[in-house]
């Protein structure tokens, strides 16, 4: 019985640990059948459990966040990529989560709206929010982070501060990347 106590345990943290998480992903994952102020709330309504109007209040408030209130009517089909992604944004800052998780928030977008949704997320780290971002947006990288974690092949090649990194990377793979940045190439 021991064993399935401790794995009920463990069912629980690995819950309440996603509750205290945002993600906001690459694609992104918007209900198109329901506005966009519905795609906001339905997280906190349907898994939290939240009082409907508690809801909207806090679903409005984080569209006007991210700079979407005035589409809080609209329906998902009818967003460019670049508005698709701050919604994505208010829909995770809705759960009122401790962390955030970004994979590639940028990487569907178009060049010119790329611009847009990191303005979001520079907006979210001097708030102070908490963000782990998967990105290869290097400029972002350098500019928001406190700590730069580069991959190759799956592994860790190097982990540092940015000022660190972009001066003085000690991996030959992350001196590469950081030529291709400066030279506009990547």
């Amino acid at each position: 019985m021991e064993g399935g106590e401790k794995g009920k345990r463990h069912r629980q943290l690995i819950h309440d640990v996603r509750l205290k998480t945002g993600m906001v992903f690459q694609e992104f994952n918007l209900f198109p059948h329901m506005s966009v102020l519905d795609n906001v709330i339905e997280g906190p309504v349907i898994v939290k459990g939240m009082d409907r109007l508690k809801a909207v209040e806090l679903g409005e408030m984080n569209l006007d966040r991210v700079g979407m209130f005035f589409k809080k009517d609209e329906y998902p089909n009818r967003l460019s990529g670049g508005q698709k992604q701050r919604v994505a944004i208010a829909r995770a800052l809705t759960m009122e989560p401790k962390v955030m998780l970004f994979d590639e928030p940028t990487s569907a977008l178009d060049p010119e709206l790329i611009g847009e949704v990191l303005n979001v997320m520079k907006k979210l780290a001097q708030e102070g929010m908490t963000m782990l971002v998967v990105t290869h947006e290097m400029g972002f990288a350098r500019e928001v982070a406190d700590r730069v974690v580069v991959m190759a092949e799956g592994e860790i090649i190097e982990i540092a501060n940015p000022t660190d990194l972009f001066a003085q990377p000690r991996d030959p793979r992350t001196q590469a990347l950081i030529d291709r940045y400066r030279t506009g190439g990547g």
